[in-house]
């Protein structure tokens, strides 16, 4: 199934470890960004002024992090067998790890231009894991080889009629579901905006490709939308994917074609938002669903609702390959479902008390439960409250029943959750813990960890408006105690 990572994408089952993304185009654009950023700030030039133009103004927004992560664990014994389905390496007693981020924003010329980065670089300080093997938890494979992400790079021109959106670069589909790739996309408005037009195309990134291709993996897009009425609007794409995956024995390759289209139906109305879609691949029904909010703020009072199905077996191609997510193996067909309603409550002059209930549903369809594709069923409460005694103090409290999800699955059980803190302008401080049935788990291995709890606590600090200092530690435990700890220095300028 499709899983988010604890903290950066993890590799695909048919790639064997991480490299570094170093591309030409990329390069280019981010000189081009680096050109404009100087301008940031500036005020209007005497050309403009003479001409009697509007100011083009420029602004930039950069934040950067550099986090250090330690992590032990009271057993060197893996419990499971990788994803990969190869014999589990043994598990380090401690590792050390460092991240630094940056992502910036610089946007002018009436708020027309826009370029955007988002990068990563990760260095593995130990450097456990031999050069040239296997690292199944994506860290880097030792001093002499960081790893450097670009998770996005773009430079957009938005709102000149009749054009929407231009971007070149690393960038996300606006359209269908989520896919990043380096290329081109493009947005038309016509008829008062009531009709749009895009399409886009490039070479599809896949972060953890051993020798990526420059043009092995590429995809082409595009669609229609028309706005029915100012509060309903409905959209056409289809996309057509080339993927060149390692093939089951490892070494070899094989193509990988996929068409997919869908139709999706959107509203937006004061109170209440919702939409419905449907997509096919290649000649199956692949998906199906559909979401609503409903907001009375003036009773204090909501309901969230959301329900989708996969109707297919995703394999190596899931045509998701969000750089946050990765498949761990086969996605099986399922649904998956929630439900929930919350009721604001004021107490006192500040004090406000959030009640929610709801059920949350992930069902297979037709198969029996595997690592990574499990039914869990479940319904739950939960508590928030704010600034009761004093402004900054809020505390939540959980409880979830976790049912039965079949005839052979028995198992029943109850668990509570909580959190308490206080923030302020210029510090945070929290500690909680919450239990989860499964969980998925990049400590050494991919695992799938059963009947987990952790327990976290966390301090943040502004030295400076602009500059903070956050500590956090979590404790997991499962069938060991696995312990890690973050310290992170956060600059946004």
């Amino acid at each position: 199934m499709v899983s988010p990572t604890e903290a950066m994408p993890q590799s695909s089952p048919w790639l064997n470890r991480p490299s570094v993304c170093r591309h030409g185009a990329l390069l280019r654009l981010s000189l081009v960004l680096l050109a404009a950023w100087p301008g940031a700030g500036r005020a209007e030039s005497p050309a403009n002024g003479e001409l009697g133009l509007a100011p083009a103004a420029w602004s930039a927004n950069l934040l950067l992090s550099q986090e250090y992560r330690f992590r032990t664990t009271s057993s060197a014994d893996a419990t499971v067998t990788s994803a990969l389905g190869e014999p589990p390496a043994p598990t380090p007693l401690s590792d050390h790890d460092l991240r630094l981020t940056l992502d910036g924003t610089v946007m002018g010329l009436g708020e027309r231009f826009v370029g955007t980065a988002s990068t990563a670089l990760w260095l593995d300080l130990d450097g456990h894991v031999p050069k040239g093997g296997p690292d199944y938890f994506g860290d880097s494979q030792d001093l002499a080889q960081p790893l450097l992400i670009v998770y996005g790079l773009t430079a957009e021109w938005r709102r000149s009629t009749p054009v929407e959106r231009f971007a070149l670069g690393r960038q996300q589909a606006t359209h269908g579901l989520p896919v990043t790739f380096d290329g081109g996309a493009l947005d038309f408005r016509f008829l008062q905006r009531r009709l749009s037009l895009f399409a886009y195309g490039g070479r599809t990134v896949h972060f953890f490709e051993v020798v990526p291709g420059l043009f092995e993996n590429w995809l082409v897009g595009g669609g229609a939308g028309f706005r029915l009425t100012p509060n309903l609007h409905v959209e056409a794409d289809s996309r057509y994917l080339h993927e060149t995956v390692l093939a089951s024995a490892g070494d070899a390759s094989r193509p990988v074609d996929t068409n997919s289209y869908g139709l999706t139906l959107s509203g937006r109305w004061d109170e209440l938002s919702g939409k419905l879609f449907a997509r096919g691949m290649n000649r199956s029904f692949s998906h199906v669903g559909g979401l609503f909010r409903l907001q009375v703020p003036a009773a204090g009072v909501g309901l969230d609702g959301q329900a989708a199905a996969q109707l297919v077996t995703l394999g190596e191609i899931a045509e998701s390959e969000n750089p946050y997510y990765s498949l761990l193996g086969k996605s099986l067909p399922h649904l998956r479902a929630r439900l929930e309603t919350w009721k604001e409550f004021r107490l006192g002059k500040a004090g406000l008390l959030a009640l929610a209930a709801g059920a949350r549903v992930r069902q297979l369809l037709r198969d029996e439960p595997t690592r990574f594709n499990r039914s869990m069923n479940a319904a739950y409460l939960r508590g928030d409250l704010n600034d009761l005694l004093w402004k900054g103090v809020f505390a939540s409290v959980t409880a979830d029943w976790n049912l039965p999800s079949g005839a052979s699955d028995g198992a029943y059980s109850f668990s509570l959750g909580g959190a308490a803190g206080y923030g302020s302008r210029t510090s945070r401080v929290e500690a909680g813990t919450y239990f989860q049935r499964f969980k998925i788990n990049y400590y050494r291995d991919v695992e799938e960890l059963l009947e987990a709890r952790t327990v976290y606590a966390m301090a943040s600090y502004h030295v400076l408006p602009q500059i903070e200092i956050r500590a956090r530690y979590v404790l997991e435990v499962v069938d060991r105690t696995i312990h890690t700890a973050y310290l992170t220095l956060r600059e946004d300028l």
